[in-house]
């Protein structure tokens, strides 16, 4: 995995833990050498700060995002001095994954780590076995089962893929939802034709546990002049809390 942290202190004691942990471990300390390193070594796992002494993490992981390559869809997790909602919705808007506000616990960051590569690996093999999927089942569109597949793991994907177009899901009772994407971003979603709050409506389609859903591509869509795209990770997050805090 690869390091961007401009305090040596600190990255030197992310890189011992980490690599007590397991991990093969590099290092930069600025944005720029941090993104060369990770089209360079094409790491697991990058773990950026967000202030760095020549542009900030957020540049280095818009840049990282936008890679025309595997390197994309890395996992990233930042690292911040400060609690601050507002840079984390920046950070969710340019590709994060996981934010870590310092100071944080070696064990914290260690697990956080630990789980993002994992989820990864199985977005990865999710997508290689959609690809070897025959012709019939790719091109216009891919489908599969709600049960065997979670939503939340179909938008993941289409996420890290930067899908455009709708994912279409059907429950067994006949209960019909629709989700737009635009490169990968939250473009809009709809319950039986009724459009809401997306984090609500995305709320009640990932309760669906039984069911089929399938995504139909269309790189000719366009959204609305100066409609905001919205990260699908973020939506996926702010409907996982307000279920958690339902249930309490």
């Amino acid at each position: 995995m690869l390091i961007i942290e401009a305090d040596e202190w600190v990255a030197v004691l992310l890189k011992k833990f980490l690599a007590d942990a397991g991990f093969s471990v590099d290092l930069a300390t600025g944005a720029k050498e941090g993104f060369d390193k990770v089209r360079a070594l094409t790491p697991d796992c990058i773990l950026c700060d967000v202030n760095l002494p020549d542009i900030d993490g957020f540049w280095v992981a818009r840049r990282v995002r936008t890679e025309p390559s595997a390197v994309a869809t890395t996992p990233f997790l930042f690292l911040t001095d400060a609690d601050d909602v507002e840079s984390r919705l920046q950070g969710f808007h340019v590709g994060a994954d996981l934010y870590v506000t310092k100071p944080f616990r070696n064990e914290e960051v260690v697990a956080q780590v630990g789980a993002l590569i994992e989820m990864a690996k199985r977005l990865r093999k999710q997508r290689e076995d959609f690809s070897s999927e025959p012709p019939s089942h790719r091109g216009a569109a891919f489908q599969g089962d709600i049960a065997q597949m979670a939503l939340s793991t179909v938008l993941s994907l289409l996420e890290l893929e930067r899908r455009t177009g709708r994912l279409k899901v059907a429950r067994d009772d006949g209960r019909r939802g629709e989700i737009e994407l635009a490169d990968g971003k939250f473009a809009g979603v709809a319950v039986e034709g009724v459009k809401g709050m997306p984090t609500e409506l995305l709320r009640e389609l990932l309760r669906w546990k039984k069911g089929k859903f399938a995504f139909k591509p269309d790189p000719k869509k366009q959204t609305a002049p100066g409609f905001t795209r919205r990260s699908l990770t973020e939506l996926l997050l702010e409907a996982s809390r307000l279920e958690d805090e339902s249930r309490r």
